[in-house]
């Protein structure tokens, strides 16, 4: 079954993603950037087209990365202010993006 061991192995490449967009740099939080798939966008074809794939990935996860990063200039702004209602409040932001993203 060519479908399930293709989403077997992105399933196995997702954590390297994952721990390289979190890296940190000098103590401070690296911007998130959009991973080159380790694959070609139509190496899941016929399952899954090559159209879908650049539009989930170039749009679609872009958008996650994108928040996530504004999430987290916000993030920054509101602990240098000890703005404690406006941390909660960014937490959904924070949860949702990186939720995406990851």
């Amino acid at each position: 079954m060519r479908t399930v061991s293709s989403a077997l192995a992105v399933a196995r490449i997702a954590p390297a993603h994952a721990a390289r967009a979190l890296s940190l740099s000098a103590g401070a939080r690296a911007k998130h950037t959009l991973p080159d798939l380790p694959y070609a966008y139509d190496a899941l074809e016929p399952a899954i087209s090559k159209s879908i794939m650049e539009l989930h990935h170039k749009k679609h996860h872009q958008t996650y990365v994108t928040g996530l990063n504004a999430a987290e200039e916000s993030l920054a702004k509101l602990q240098a202010a000890s703005d404690v209602k406006g941390l909660i409040e960014l937490q959904a932001a924070l949860r949702f993006n990186g939720g995406g993203h990851m």
